[in-house]
């Protein structure tokens, strides 16, 4: 077992590569952040609560806006108000109201802290395959091992 945890990513990395891989899939037209930061979460938040169900997400989800929003004030924008949802339909208000800058670190750290906080119940690997799976069937689809 390698100790030196320079082999894996770290969870802002991870956020990060979820995040351009998105731009990377735009089609012209539809390059604009806030589609890649609204699809990015919608992506993630399908693939976890298809994993970990409603409730094993909403806790997940609640766990990382209570780590992040305090630093993060754009999340208290787009934060679930009851059901444990994203309002993502809120990017936009919330790009306005801080800049794309603000939103997208916000982004990328709740990201992160979904990340680390499965990761500490389930492992990293698992966690990225979890919350990455069409990377990962891509991965798969073209022949290429997954690591």
């Amino acid at each position: 077992m390698n100790t030196d945890g320079s082999q894996f990513p770290t969870s802002l990395q991870i956020a990060r590569r979820l995040l351009a891989q998105e731009a990377a899939q735009s089609r012209d037209g539809e390059s604009e952040m806030v589609g890649v930061l609204q699809r990015t979460c919608l992506r993630v938040s399908e693939n976890l609560r298809h994993s970990v169900g409603e409730d094993g997400f909403n806790a997940l989800l609640v766990r990382a806006i209570g780590r992040t929003e305090a630093d993060h004030p754009p999340l208290r924008t787009i934060q679930p108000l009851s059901q444990g949802s994203l309002h993502l339909d809120r990017v936009a208000a919330s790009i306005e109201a801080h800049g794309i800058d603000a939103v997208t670190a916000a982004i990328e750290t709740l990201l992160a802290s979904l990340i680390d906080v499965l990761g500490r119940l389930i492992g990293e690997d698992m966690t990225i395959q979890l919350i990455d799976r069409d990377a990962q069937r891509s991965r798969t689809d073209a022949g290429g091992q997954v690591s």
